[in-house]
Parts: C-alpha cells; structure tokens; sequence
C-alpha cells in the first residue's frame, strides 16, 4: 500500500531511483540488439529517441506539460519504442510509432504518470494495425517463433533448438529475442525492486499454465512453454510493463492478482488474434484495468496491519475543535489597543476619609434626579 505520509520529496527520489533502473535495464536487450543488427540498430533508437524528446520539448512550451526536470522518460519510450520494432523498420515507421507515443498517450495527459496508458506499448498497438507487414518482418532469411505459434509449427525439440530460442538466434524484433538478457534483467529487478517484482513473476506463471494447458504445437508442453515465452514482447512486456508501479495496484496482493490475471488475458488475445504478436494488445487492457485490483478484499494480514497503525491515524486525521470561521474572527476578538495615557486621578480638598466620603456623596447628590435623604454621617 501507498505510504501516504511520506515526504514528498522522498515520492520523488522513488520514482526517479525506478526511472534510473528502467532506463539501466533497458540497455541490456538495447546492448543485445546493436551486437546483433549492428549500426541499424544504432540508427534506430536515436532516431525514436529524437523524436520523443522533440515531443516533449513541444509539450513544455506549447501546452505547458509539467516534466520533471532531468526525466529520462523521453529516453524510455525512445528506446522501448526502437526495441520493440524490426532492426530494419522503416524509418518513416520508428519516427510515426514514437510520435503516437509522446503525441497520443503523453503529451494530452501533461505527465508520463499521469497517462492511462503504456505509451510504447500502445503505440505497438498502433503500428500494428497501421502496417502489420512492416512490423513483422523482423526476417526474410526463415519464420519467427511468433510465426510459428501461428500457424502451429514447433522449433526443435532438441538442446540446440531450445538454446537458439533462448538466445534470441531467431527472427525476432530488435530488443525481445534474447530472453537469456531478459531473464538477467529480471533477477535484476527482483534484486532492486522485490515488490514491483511480484506482478512480472505471477504472469510469467499464468503464461506457463495456459502455455502447457493450451499448447499451439504437437511437439510437447514444455516445448509450448518455451516457445510463448520466447517468441515476441511477452517476456519483454512482462519485465518492462507488468512490473512499473506507475500502472501496477498498489497493493501486494492486488499485485499477484493482476499480473496473473494479466498473463491470461495476453495469452487469450494470442489464441484469438489474427497477428503473430498480440500480446500488445494485451498490456493495454491490462493496464487499464489495473486500478480495480485495489478494491479487492483485505487479507488478514493487512487488516492486522492497519488496525496496529490505527491510533498514528487517527492522531493524523484529527481537526481542531475551533471552527475555521472562529478562528478567522480570532485577531479581531483578541486585539487590544493599548493606550499610553494616563487616567485621570481624582484629588480632593480634604485627606481625611469622612471629608472624601463627603465630597462624593455631594457630588451624587448633585447629580440625582431626585434626593434619596439621609445625612452625611448617615
């Protein structure tokens, strides 16, 4: 659960210590992609990273987006954008698939944070329905796994072809082949961010289920299982998007729930879509359910929780007795002006305590309307 009553500054060394780690796993598959596609690759990425940092100049100037300062967020979705395309996309096609990104799931919002969405991934979603044959045509040397799940051909079922798959030696977009750089990305984040971590581990489990209950080869279940996680964005999606606390419920539980739940709808859009990756459309819909997940019922264990914190709470959310408007009229009740002159002092004739006594009753006596009688001794 969010920790309500830290400082902001301290919300904000968080996400940006998370946006540093995105921005550090990132590099591993982009490393990967450059020593397989070479200067390609290269060109690419900068070209996607250009344009989303002419965005979000655009954004600042224009339509007054509140960035934060130094966010390398424009330099996330560049290079997610470039990793989830073909190493020999157009490159007409990187710069319209980065500008739906920032333009479309951004730049509306005012904040990265602020976006319903996951912008790369939507804008896969985007592109592959724009030109589906431009996206997929990672190869034309031989059949991407995501191919061959399609029309229900199986890779080898010997060691080789189980390591070709895992080491990315087949057709596949330019940053999500290699899943032996993924898996090293994920014990990276399972290290760094144990609960953001939660959400990636149930999905990749509900994609291994449904992958050996519903298996798309004749090869074997293990072989299906190998070949959904290794074929496309599912593995890529699941390190990179499942696991963001910008989209992800806040809550533990709620984490495992979605990112089990979000396995299975990915995996139901690939038995069902036409592409040979749909798993784009997937992570959109999961995200945007995402924020139900919260509602689900507390567990014993964080019903013990918050009743241990309920007197800091309610020592939090106690108000003052005074009403604001009393409190308002507070200085005019309270002011005093305070003056330096001095009362005038009352002198007399006589010293004696029968003479003053006289004077006075002469004085009132004077001033009745009517006289009461009695004497000065009396």
């Amino acid at each position: 659960m969010n920790n309500t009553n830290m400082p902001q500054n301290s919300i904000d060394e968080a996400n940006q210590s998370v946006r540093v780690d995105t921005l550090l796993m990132l590099c591993v598959p982009l490393a990967v992609g450059i020593f397989t596609h070479g200067l390609v690759a290269v060109f690419n990425t900068i070209l996607s990273i250009i344009t989303c940092r002419l965005f979000t100049d655009f954004g600042k100037k224009f339509l007054h987006s509140e960035f934060p300062l130094k966010s390398p967020h424009s330099y996330i979705i560049g290079v997610t954008v470039a990793l989830l395309l073909p190493a020999a996309a157009p490159w007409w096609m990187v710069i319209l698939t980065a500008a739906f990104a920032m333009g479309v799931c951004v730049l509306p919002f005012g904040t990265f944070e602020n976006s319903p969405f996951i912008p790369s991934a939507t804008a896969l979603c985007f592109a592959t329905l724009c030109w589906p044959e431009e996206v997929f045509s990672y190869s034309s040397t031989g059949d991407s796994i995501g191919q061959m799940l399609l029309y229900g051909n199986s890779i080898n079922k010997n060691l080789v072809g189980v390591l070709e798959a895992l080491v990315g030696n087949v057709p596949s977009a330019m940053g999500t082949g290699c899943i032996l750089a993924l898996i090293g990305v994920l014990i990276f984040l399972i290290i760094r961010r144990p609960k953001d971590s939660i959400a990636t581990i149930f999905f990749i489990v509900a994609v291994c289920i449904m992958a050996s209950l519903f298996p798309r080869v004749s090869t074997g279940r293990v072989i299906s299982v190998i070949m959904e996680l290794c074929s496309g964005m599912l593995f890529f999606g699941a390190v990179f998007f499942i696991s963001s606390p910008i989209f992800a419920p806040k809550r533990t539980v709620s984490k495992a729930v979605w990112g089990f739940t979000s396995g299975i709808i990915c995996m139901l859009i690939r038995y069902v879509s036409p592409f040979e990756e749909g798993a784009c459309f997937g992570f959109v819909i999961a995200c945007a359910i995402s924020d139900y997940f919260d509602n689900l019922p507390l567990t014993t264990g964080e019903k013990k929780k918050i009743k241990a914190q309920e007197p800091y709470i309610e020592t939090e959310k106690a108000t003052t007795i005074v009403p604001e408007e009393i409190l308002d009229e507070i200085p005019d009740l309270f002011t005093v002006e305070i003056q330096d002159e001095k009362p005038e002092s009352i002198t007399f004739e006589s010293e004696s305590l029968k003479d003053v006594i006289a004077e006075e009753n002469a004085a009132n006596f004077s001033e009745a309307p009517f006289n009461m009688g009695g004497g000065i001794d009396e």
